[in-house]
């Protein structure tokens, strides 16, 4: 894992490596904007994390994750606050991405 110093070379850090689709949170699944497929949460690895913490902005934690399927080729981005963990996700992939989380 790489150490970068922000949201913005982590994105291209990572895709480098190949995570060029994006994520977003959808119910209890993950939504791929790219290919508009939903991912359940026991069908994608977290292949790394990394936080940041955004002062200059609105002062929340953010967290970017690498994801991998495991049923397809599909890799890709989400990125996320600490404070969309509030708000509506399903208790399974609430562990699945929180389980990779630190205290920051």
């Amino acid at each position: 894992m790489e150490n970068y110093n922000n949201k913005l070379q982590a994105i291209i850090g990572l895709q480098s490596k190949g995570y060029d689709l994006d994520f977003i949170l959808k119910d209890e699944n993950l939504l791929c904007l790219q290919q508009s497929e939903l991912i359940s949460p026991d069908e994608f690895e977290i292949a790394e994390t990394y936080q940041f913490k955004d002062i200059q902005e609105s002062n929340d934690t953010y967290v970017i994750y690498a994801i991998r399927s495991v049923q397809s080729d599909l890799k890709g981005i989400l990125m996320t606050s600490y404070g969309a963990f509030n708000h509506g996700l399903g208790i399974h992939l609430w562990c699945k991405l929180s389980a990779t989380l630190r205290e920051y």
